[in-house]
């Protein structure tokens, strides 16, 4: 990258992160009541509500991301923010064609939470058997070297090494694991800590999702049909982008992310690891121009409009 080419990219990158106070002061409109400044009421059954909430957010998200994500600029990390800012925008353009798309973020917020709290609760239940499996393997390897010292003279110092030993050999195995509690495993001993689990984080991760089919259940019977009908069975981002004609744009940013931010075959057999500057360029100009454009759309809401005007 040439001296000329380096301070585009520069001006850009300063331009993003310029963005920052706006960012941080716009967001306050959507998260603060007009009157009081104490945080705005919020009622989860309203569409405007939750549109309102929504961009108060995502506003203090993309703050955060421009604060986090331009001191050094490498591809994941761009690809992922581009693509983060995207499907951002997607849904800030659902609330502005239709206010009740805020309800449909509802429940996919629900379904979401839901599956996130169903997928933990099968990891910890097979987090206890792995526990379990390795507290059997330390017994297994202790009675099998206690048996072998019974049978010959050896101190017990050598009996306490030997043991200690395999106990050893059993962590290794279990490090190779995919595991969220060794490190407490090899403190409290596999199996306290397999009962730790199946007493306390089980039984809170299934607390969880009986809230959430609970909050589910009460949406499916107050929110009115052709509302609920909005919602797709099944979330895809190209069927969202052709809503807000956002379609180009998914492509392009989608057809990238496939090639790099995934372990294909086109990620892997080749010796560009890197997007080259024109690249680079491009997806800064898109992040820039996208924060512009999320902007313009907060500040077309009538929170904003209210609030110029108080």
């Amino acid at each position: 990258m040439n001296s000329r080419q380096q301070k585009r990219i520069e001006e850009l990158v300063a331009a993003i992160t310029n963005m920052q106070p706006h960012l941080d002061r716009l967001s306050g409109v959507f998260r603060e009541d007009l009157h009081s400044q104490n945080p705005a009421a919020f009622d989860k059954w309203s569409d405007q509500d939750w549109c309102r909430n929504t961009f108060g957010n995502a506003l203090v998200r993309l703050r955060q991301l421009t604060e986090q994500n331009f001191r050094f600029i490498e591809t994941m990390g761009l690809l992922a923010v581009a693509r983060y800012i995207f499907e951002l925008s997607v849904w800030l353009h659902l609330f502005r064609v239709d206010s009740r798309f805020g309800l449909v973020y509802y429940r996919q917020l629900l379904d979401t939470q839901l599956r996130y709290y169903r997928d933990t609760a099968e990891h910890l239940h097979r987090e206890v058997e792995l526990l379990k499996s390795f507290e059997q393997k330390d017994h297994q390897s202790a009675d099998a070297l206690l048996k072998h010292a019974a049978s010959k003279e050896n101190s017990i110092s050598d009996i306490s090494t030997s043991i200690r030993q395999a106990m050893n050999a059993v962590d290794a195995e279990a490090s190779r694991r995919f595991s969220l509690y060794l490190d407490d495993a090899k403190t409290n001993g596999y199996g306290f800590q397999a009962y730790l689990v199946e007493k306390k984080a089980i039984p809170q991760a299934e607390q969880a999702i009986r809230q959430i089919e609970q909050e589910i259940a009460e949406f499916q019977r107050r929110v009115p049909q052709e509302i609920q009908a909005l919602a797709p069975k099944r979330w895809k981002w190209r069927a969202m982008a052709d809503k807000v004609e956002l379609t180009t744009e998914y492509e392009y940013i989608y057809c990238y992310a496939s090639k790099l931010l995934h372990a294909t075959p086109a990620s892997l057999t080749t010796d560009q690891k890197n997007i080259e500057f024109p690249e680079v360029y491009i997806f800064l100009r898109y992040i820039y121009s996208k924060l512009l454009e999320i902007v313009d759309l907060a500040q077309q809401r009538p929170e904003y409009r209210l609030k110029m005007k108080a």
